[in-house]
């Protein structure tokens, strides 16, 4: 698990980009560290996850990344175990956090969209709750979309649902002057999250980011996250599925037609993009919890609530010991040193032997190096900010045939990719190249004339 924890180029480009920050007391809006795209406009819509990372590295190292995504995880859980406890009862909560993990865990990096877990659970508790007692969210709850905008991108599905929210409390309303009422308190609320969410040092680029991010179409392609699950890749997914159609056929379970909408969407955006997977986990239960509920309660007696009543007690008793486990072995693990050993993302082999050679100037790099090169001083030719280097960049780039032409228009001195990356295979029978370096991770090439001496 914590290899999986750490399994991340974007891991490298946050702390690097932490630091800078921390270091110059401003976010960078242009092309940083890259080595094609120096001057590019770059929204650093993460920033403020960037600088936490940072902070955790290099006062707590390897280990306090792993501690904190984990306990981020947790507090997602929690929040969802709590929120439902109290409508399904204790089996309804254990099966939502059971599920709710499972969908969770297979993308549990140390990367933004964690910190954005617990922020989501807690704003679709919260509109759940308001529509249960036919009133809308606390206004100050709003102030919550300016912390999430400036963390992670995922904002924009929590203002998308508040407007889902709206329309349901609308539709539902039983006269019309009751239905305008609802619109204008919701209206009052959805607007407040908005001008929330703007209050990013990016402004308007920001809140749009997310919309322009969904329209890049191959140069997020090849990109594990933002490929369609299936079978394959996401397996926990299909599985959820067949549990939520046997569960709800079971117990004929109905929904609100906007409530079916949402989930729906979750579905959608959880089958197109296997990075929204954890999403429909963690907001599905709290969106289900009062029908289940109203279910339980015609169909069995023992199950009839008052589950508020004998389950708060319980439920806050059991998170108070849990939370201070967690940070007992928090701190436990705080204390240990974790490594991070070669990996997929990190060939730190390969650059020793450039370094130690003496081999400089641009370099052409496989995908999943850049963050690394970046961490460790490198300009990279390309790295985790696709949306940075654009879709016409990202196809050039992705294509075999155009690799030869990169070579020459960029100058490039050196190069390194995966051993099974077919552009390895090409480097070996280019005229003027070389084979500096190979092992399990990396290949480096190099020009000819630079192992020569000539410049």
């Amino acid at each position: 698990m914590r290899a999986q924890i750490l399994a991340s180029q974007d891991l490298y480009l946050h702390i690097s980009c932490g630091r800078w920050i921390l270091a110059n007391r401003t976010v960078p809006d242009f092309g940083l560290f890259s080595g094609t795209m120096p001057s590019a406009p770059w929204v650093a819509h993460e920033w403020l996850a960037s600088v936490g990372m940072a902070l955790l590295y290099d006062h707590l190292g390897w280990t306090g990344l792993v501690v904190a995504t984990a306990l981020l995880l947790a507090v997602a859980i929690g929040v969802l175990t709590f929120e439902t406890v109290c409508t399904t009862g204790p089996v309804g909560a254990l099966a939502a956090a059971v599920l709710g993990w499972g969908l969770c865990v297979g993308h549990l990096v140390a990367r933004p969209h964690v910190l954005s877990l617990p922020l989501a659970v807690i704003w679709i508790a919260a509109h759940v709750r308001a529509r249960r007692g036919g009133g809308v969210p606390p206004l100050y709850l709003a102030g919550l979309m300016a912390l999430w905008a400036n963390l992670h991108g995922a904002f924009l599905f929590g203002i998308a649902f508040t407007a889902l929210f709206a329309a349901e409390a609308v539709l539902e309303s039983g006269a019309m002057a009751e239905a305008v009422r609802a619109g204008r308190r919701w209206g009052l609320f959805l607007g407040a999250g908005i001008l929330a969410a703007a209050v990013t040092p990016h402004g308007l680029d920001g809140l749009l980011f997310p919309i322009r991010m969904m329209g890049l179409g191959p140069a997020v392609a090849a990109i594990n996250e933002w490929q369609p699950s299936s079978v394959s890749n996401n397996m926990p997914l299909i599985l959820w599925v067949f549990i939520l159609i046997f569960a709800s056929t079971l117990s004929g379970v109905r929904l609100p037609v906007l409530r079916i909408f949402m989930l729906l969407i979750l579905l959608y955006m959880a089958f197109a993009h296997r990075r929204h997977t954890e999403l429909l986990g963690l907001a599905a239960p709290l969106l289900l919890g009062n029908a289940i509920a109203d279910r339980l309660s015609r169909s069995t007696v023992i199950l009839a609530r008052p589950w508020g009543v004998l389950a708060r007690p319980a439920v806050v008793a059991s998170v108070a010991g849990s939370v201070l486990i967690g940070v007992l072995l928090s701190l436990s693990l705080v204390w240990r040193d974790i490594g991070r050993g070669p990996d997929r993302f990190t060939p730190a082999a390969a650059l020793a032997a450039v370094q130690a050679r003496g081999i400089t100037g641009p370099v052409l790099n496989a995908y999943n190096f850049g963050g690394y090169l970046i961490f460790q001083g490198y300009a990279p030719f390309v790295d985790g900010r696709a949306d940075m280097y654009g879709n016409d960049f990202m196809t050039r780039y992705g294509a075999l045939d155009q690799l030869p032409g990169l070579l020459e228009q960029y100058a490039i001195a050196w190069t390194i990719f995966e051993p099974g990356n077919p552009r390895a295979v090409v480097m070996d029978h280019l005229s003027g190249w070389s084979r500096l370096f190979a092992d399990d991770g990396a290949v480096v090439h190099v020009r000819q004339a630079r192992l020569s001496g000539q410049p």
